[in-house]
C-alpha cells in the first residue's frame, strides 16, 4: 500500500530510546488503535516527522536525499508506509474505519473491561490481591495495613498517583489507606487524568468497571442526577475510558478495600488556556457536579488521579536531568501542594497559568475540578510524595498523596 500524500495520525507518541551510540524512536499510538509500539531507525523517522499531508512521495525522497546523501527507493518508501498503514498510524480510511469498530465494540460491551490486566498489573485475582497488598508493607515503603480507628475524620477528597503500580504503588496505598480509616464513604467520584483531548472536557462512564477481583458498580442514580443537570453531553465522549488507566488503576484499590463502594467515573481533559479564559463549558460542569454532591443523601468523596512534574528528554526537554534537577522539582511540587492542600483553586490556576504550565503537571484538570468543588470546606493533607526515573536519560515524573478533611469550623 502506497499514499501519494501521506498524514501521519495526530495522537500518537514518539519516545526516544537509546541503543549503544544510535537513539531510535518509539512510536505508539495513544488511542490504542493498535497496542504495538513501532521502533523507527533515526532515518525512518525523519521521513515520518514530514508526512503532514503537505509532501508527496516524491517530496520525501528528495528530503531523504538532502539529509542524508542517499537514494530512497520507492520500495523502501512503501515498505516504511506499508508498516505505518498496517499498524494503523497513518490517518486514511484505514485507521478511519479501525476507529468506528473499536467504538462500536466499546458501545457496546455491558461493562469496561480490565484493559490493563497482565499489562500493568497481576491479571489473576489471587495474584493481584497479594500485589496490592504488598505496596501497603512497610519494607516496601508502605503506610501499614489499614486499621480503622475511632473516632475517625470525614475524608471528601482524595488525591492518589496513577503512575505505574510497579513504580508507585506504595503511594497509592497511602491515599485509600486514608479512606478505609475515615468515616464510611457511599460513592466516589474518581476524577481521572484525560491524556487524550475531550471535544467536551469530561467524560462520563455509566459501565461498571470490571477488575480481577470484581466488578466495581458505578452509580447510576448519582449519574443520572449530574447528567440532567448538564446541558452538555458528558457521554459523547465516552469512548476514551475504554483505554484510559488513570481511573482503572483506582479501583483495583477500591475493590479490594471497599467492595461495597460505588464509583461515578470522570475523565476530565482541558489546559491552562480554558483555566485562563475560565472556559463556560468547565465551569458549568463543575457547577452541576458541585450541587449534585451537595444535594446527593449518601457520604461521596472526591478522588483525583493525577502525577505531577514531567521531566526530562522523555517529555521534550532538551537537557538530561542530574540530581540539581530533581531537587529543584521536587521544591516546585511542595510549593505548589502546599497551595493545593489549602484549596485555593484560584492560586492553583494561577500559578499554572503564569507558568504555562511547563513543568507538564499530568493532573492539571482533576485538581481543578477537586479545589473548585472543596473551596473552603477542607483542609489537605500530605501523605506520601515520591519520584521516579523512567529511562536511561534520567526522565522523571514526580507524584503524591494527599486527603482533605472535612472542615468541621
Amino acid at each position: 500500500m502506497s499514499e501519494d500524500v501521506p498524514k501521519l495520525r495526530n495522537r500518537l507518541e514518539a519516545i526516544p530510546i537509546r541503543r549503544g551510540r544510535e537513539v531510535y524512536i518509539a512510536l505508539r499510538d495513544l488511542e490504542g488503535l493498535n497496542p504495538e509500539t513501532l521502533v523507527l531507525s533515526p532515518q525512518a523517522y525523519f521521513l515520518v516527522t514530514l508526512m503532514d499531508g503537505s509532501n508527496s512521495v516524491v517530496d520525501l525522497q528528495a528530503a531523504y536525499m538532502r539529509r542524508f546523501g542517499d537514494i530512497l527507493f520507492r520500495e523502501n518508501l512503501d515498505g516504511l508506509l506499508q508498516t505505518l498503514d498496517t499498524h494503523f498510524f497513518l490517518e486514511n480510511e484505514n485507521s478511519r474505519n479501525r476507529m468506528r469498530q473499536l467504538i462500536t465494540e466499546f458501545t457496546n460491551q455491558p461493562t469496561r473491561p480490565a484493559y490493563h490486566a497482565g499489562l500493568s498489573y497481576e491479571s489473576n485475582g489471587n495474584d493481584l490481591r497479594l500485589q496490592l497488598k504488598s505496596f501497603f508493607d512497610p519494607e516496601n515503603g508502605g503506610p501499614g495495613e489499614p486499621n480503622p480507628i475511632e473516632p475517625r475524620e470525614t475524608v471528601v477528597g482524595l488525591i492518589a498517583p496513577h503512575i505505574d503500580l510497579r513504580s508507585g504503588g506504595s503511594c497509592f496505598a497511602y491515599a485509600h489507606k486514608a479512606l478505609v480509616e475515615a468515616n464510611a464513604v457511599h460513592t466516589c467520584v474518581v476524577l481521572g487524568t484525560g491524556h487524550e483531548p475531550l471535544p467536551h472536557y469530561f467524560a462520563l462512564c455509566d459501565k461498571d468497571f470490571e477488575t480481577p477481583l470484581g466488578f466495581v458498580p458505578v452509580n447510576r442514580e448519582f449519574i443520572g442526577e449530574l447528567s440532567s443537570r448538564c446541558k452538555l453531553d458528558l457521554f459523547a465522549d465516552e469512548f476514551a475510558h475504554r483505554r484510559e488507566h488513570t481511573i482503572e488503576f483506582q479501583t483495583l484499590f477500591l475493590r479490594l478495600l471497599l467492595p461495597e463502594i460505588q464509583i461515578v467515573p470522570i475523565l476530565c481533559s482541558f489546559g491552562v488556556e480554558e483555566l485562563e479564559q475560565r472556559t463556560e463549558e468547565v465551569q458549568h460542569v463543575l457547577q452541576a457536579l458541585k450541587e449534585t454532591m451537595d444535594d446527593y443523601r449518601h457520604p461521596v468523596c472526591l478522588l483525583a488521579s493525577i502525577d505531577l512534574a514531567h521531566i526530562g528528554p522523555r517529555y521534550g526537554d532538551s537537557f538530561r536531568p542530574h540530581a540539581g534537577t530533581v531537587r529543584e522539582h521536587n521544591e516546585a511540587d511542595h510549593r505548589l501542594l502546599q497551595i493545593v492542600a489549602s484549596g485555593d483553586a484560584e492560586t492553583f490556576a494561577t500559578t499554572l497559568i503564569s507558568e504555562g504550565n511547563r513543568r507538564r503537571i499530568c493532573g492539571l484538570p482533576p485538581l481543578y475540578t477537586m479545589l473548585r468543588i472543596l473551596e473552603r470546606r477542607a483542609v489537605g493533607k500530605l501523605l506520601r510524595y515520591e519520584y521516579t526515573k523512567v529511562d536511561n536519560e534520567g526522565s522523571f515524573v514526580t507524584f503524591a498523596s494527599m486527603a482533605f478533611y472535612k472542615n468541621t469550623g
